[in-house]
């Protein structure tokens, strides 16, 4: 049985796949499996997942009718034979020592998960961030403290299902919802807060294209107001985990994101007045509901940002769209 077992979803992707695919079979680890997971591809994608499965008998592809990336990679995770998995977008590549460093990483810390960090790459762009070599650091934290950085510190790196190498206990865990985007949100934490230890890197192992086709790159739509529903997934969580210092931050992390969510509409969907209504509607329950157990866990700009959307939603508009410039992928 292979080591580590890669999972690849592959759907529209013929522009992109071989690219993606050489990365991981030049891997300097080589014990591995690579499953690629045709979602319904119409574009050749499938038939250059086959053209692969010929040439590298670690290759093995699945043909199956568009069910999206959630269940794609149910799909890869449910036949994988590996002790360790790891997922990869079909648009995305890896460094040739990905796999072996995240391994060697759980070798060294008996950790269940390891992670590295993504390095931004633009499509027909000169990179922006341009990567400057750093010291290496690895540092070896609990389940709990992972997922805070998700809830807590908002931490993109560490929301996202790649660029991280599972031990199979975890499958159970890793089960993606079918029709969400932002599926990562509805999973990365619980999965975090069931491991015992995790290898954390800076290494910049991973290369997340950025492209006008990404998932995440298109234009806003309601679908997008599935990472609300994750969000307040989480709140539910941690108290029923009685964990009250991460309820407290996911309340806190709803809270802003509704209000993300309502310039985001009132932006790009100006026609749908009844979702801003509805979204501010929801907002104004939530803090009633919510605030009093808030008080002493939210910073001044918290503070700052909470009370201009509730007395000036204009003038909110103007400092959420400063502030998406900065951080994009909020």
């Amino acid at each position: 049985m292979p080591v580590i077992s890669v999972i690849v979803p592959v759907y529209q992707v013929k522009a992109y796949l071989p690219s993606c695919i050489e990365s991981i079979l030049t891997q300097t680890f080589p014990d591995f499996e690579l499953i690629l997971i045709d979602d319904g591809s119409t574009d050749g994608s499938g038939e250059i997942c086959d053209k692969y499965a010929k040439k590298d008998q670690r290759v093995t592809v699945i043909h199956q009718d568009n069910g999206g990336l959630s269940v794609a990679r149910n799909t890869g995770i449910s036949v994988a034979k590996g002790d360790y998995y790891t997922l990869i977008d079909s648009d995305d590549t890896i460094h040739p020592d990905f796999l072996k460093a995240l391994y060697q990483d759980i070798l060294a810390s008996g950790a269940e998960i390891s992670v590295c960090e993504m390095q931004y790459v633009w499509e027909n762009q000169v990179n922006r961030k341009a990567f400057h070599p750093v010291p290496e650091k690895t540092e070896c934290i609990d389940g709990r403290e992972a997922a805070a950085r998700i809830v807590r510190d908002n931490s993109r790196n560490m929301i996202v299902a790649v660029c991280k190498l599972y031990h199979r206990r975890l499958s159970p865990f890793l089960h993606y919802p079918e029709g969400k985007l932002n599926e990562d949100e509805f999973v990365t934490y619980r999965v975090f807060y069931e491991a015992e230890k995790i290898s954390v890197s800076n290494r910049k192992y991973y290369y997340y294209l950025q492209h006008g086709s990404s998932i995440m790159g298109t234009s806003y739509h309601e679908r997008r107001l599935d990472k609300l529903e994750a969000l307040k997934e989480a709140i539910s969580f941690f108290e029923a985990k009685q964990d009250i210092p991460l309820m407290k931050a996911a309340q806190k992390r709803y809270l802003l994101n509704l209000q993300i969510a309502w310039y985001q509409v009132n932006r790009y969907m100006k026609e749908r007045k009844d979702l801003k209504n509805r979204l501010q509607d929801d907002h104004r329950l939530f803090y009633q509901q919510a605030i009093s157990n808030l008080k002493g866990s939210l910073s001044l700009i918290d503070r700052a940002c909470l009370l201009t959307f509730r007395i000036h939603p204009k003038l909110y508009s103007i400092l959420a769209r400063i502030y998406l410039k900065l951080f994009p992928d909020c």
